[in-house]
C-alpha cells in the first residue's frame, strides 16, 4: 500500500532496472527497481527499497521472454516506461535489448 503512494509521489527509479525470467518459465522477476519510503509513514508500515517484486505475465508471454535471453547470449529484458492503467494499478512496457560491449564506445 504504501509503495503505490510512493510511486504516485515520483519516488521509483526504473533506471537500473531489468527483468529476470524465472528457469521454469512460467514467471518473471522485476529486478533492481527503486522505490522510496513513503514520508508520512511509520517504519513498521515501510517496504524495502530495492527488493525483487514478481511481474504479472500470461505463462505464454514469460516462456516466450526466457527462451529469446536463453537462446542469444547478451539480450536483456528492460523495463521502459512505468504507468498507471484504468484499474489503478502500475503497469511496466518492457523491451527487449542487447547489452553494450566493453569496447563499446557509446555514452550510457
Amino acid at each position: 500500500k504504501q509503495k503505490y503512494q510512493s510511486i504516485r509521489d515520483g519516488k521509483m527509479n526504473i533506471r537500473d532496472g531489468f527483468i529476470k525470467p524465472n528457469p521454469n518459465g512460467r514467471s518473471c522477476t522485476l529486478m533492481n527497481i527503486h522505490i522510496g519510503k513513503h514520508a508520512s509513514a511509520g517504519e513498521f508500515f515501510q517496504h524495502e527499497e530495492r527488493r525483487p517484486r514478481p511481474l504479472l505475465l500470461h505463462k505464454q508471454e514469460a516462456r516466450r521472454l526466457l527462451q529469446k535471453t536463453d537462446r542469444q547470449p547478451g539480450m536483456t529484458i528492460v523495463p521502459l516506461r512505468a504507468y498507471w492503467s484504468e484499474q489503478n494499478k502500475v503497469k511496466f512496457e518492457i523491451g527487449l535489448c542487447r547489452g553494450k560491449n566493453v569496447r563499446d564506445k557509446r555514452q550510457d
